[in-house]
């Protein structure tokens, strides 16, 4: 099996590009670096540095190589940022990759996995979230994921490519061996952020402290990045044997308040640093927790490693040993 992972040298494309390559497949990698990392790649894994949005560059790949589906993780993911920046965020998140589906019909690639977000349901109605909630991005970030989606729904219409869209919650965690994890620059997740916090014994700002959630700190659902990538497993291996376009939710359908992570880094690193609370992020919505039953009755899968308590321990493993980031 060939695989071709956009956005393979980033936090889940590259556990990604790990977890298939021990299944025996064969992955390209296509990465920009703008936000990605040579050393977080495999060396079974072969890398082609450049953009989605590149039409030569896509057409050279797919000219030489041919692959059973392409796996989407390639775009920006900053809520705030994209408030700050809806125009850029529209130029990568949905105008470049559609260059990557137009490329994918040149040349009967028809398998597509991609990945969305739980940003595209806005302020929940109703809790948790099924698949079938009102669609009511907040911020520009979920609206790219949400007209991608309906991107691929076009070209499914079209009969040209099949796609499974999964719609994360919050991944997080690190590798079990403690050599890979999540580094973003600047790093606007609250797990690293918060462990770095503790690392070097600075303040760490914690945003919103008055949302509708027991405690008043934003409620998410977070799922460990390695039960992640069996999730693309699973709908690879069903769309390769001729699932319909779908999209599911990939989440525990757990909350955590964003205290309670706070409370189990300071137990899991032993540190007691400073809290300061600060004005909500632009974009931020309350509460995010997936319903994920049709995830789990459809395919089987269940995640194993995503309790905060494991999330958070793994996170802190990979942290203490690269407390600057990948080395290079």
């Amino acid at each position: 099996m060939r695989v071709l992972i956009t956005g393979g040298a980033g936090y889940i494309g590259s556990h990604m590009v790990r977890m298939l390559n021990a299944r025996g497949a064969e992955v390209i990698v296509l990465d920009s670096l703008e936000n990605g990392f040579r050393a977080a790649i495999s060396d079974k894994a072969k890398l082609m540095v450049g953009s989605v949005g590149d039409r030569k560059l896509l057409d050279r790949i797919f000219g030489k190589t041919r692959f059973d589906a392409v796996m989407h993780f390639a775009g920006y993911i900053s809520v705030a940022e994209s408030v700050q920046k809806p125009q850029v965020y529209f130029s990568n998140n949905v105008i470049a990759p559609h260059a990557l589906l137009e490329s994918m019909e040149n040349h009967n690639v028809t398998n597509m996995i991609f990945s969305s977000s739980a940003a595209v349901y806005g302020n929940p109605e109703k809790v948790p979230i099924p698949e079938d909630h009102a669609k009511n991005p907040t911020n520009p970030y979920g609206l790219t994921k949400l007209c991608f989606e309906e991107l691929l729904a076009f070209y499914d219409r079209k009969g040209t490519i099949r796609s499974i869209s999964l719609r994360y919650f919050n991944a997080a965690g690190a590798s079990h061996d403690g050599q890979y994890g999540e580094a973003h620059n600047p790093e606007t997740h609250i797990i690293p952020s918060a462990i770095h916090a503790a690392q070097k014994k600075e303040t760490f700002f914690l945003f919103g402290t008055h949302y509708n959630t027991r405690d008043g700190t934003c409620e998410r659902d977070y799922i460990h990045v390695e039960d992640l990538c069996e999730a693309h497993i699973v709908t690879l291996d069903a769309m390769l044997n001729g699932h319909k376009t779908d999209v599911y939710n990939v989440g525990t359908g757990r909350g955590v308040t964003n205290a309670e992570v706070i409370t189990t880094i300071r137990r899991v690193t032993g540190t007691d640093f400073r809290i300061e609370n600060a004005d909500p992020r632009p974009g931020d919505v309350a509460v995010l927790v997936a319903d994920p039953d049709r995830m789990k009755r459809e395919f089987g899968w269940e995640p194993k490693y995503s309790d905060i308590e494991t999330i958070v321990k793994t996170a802190w493993k990979w942290h203490r040993e690269y407390p600057y980031g990948y080395k290079f």
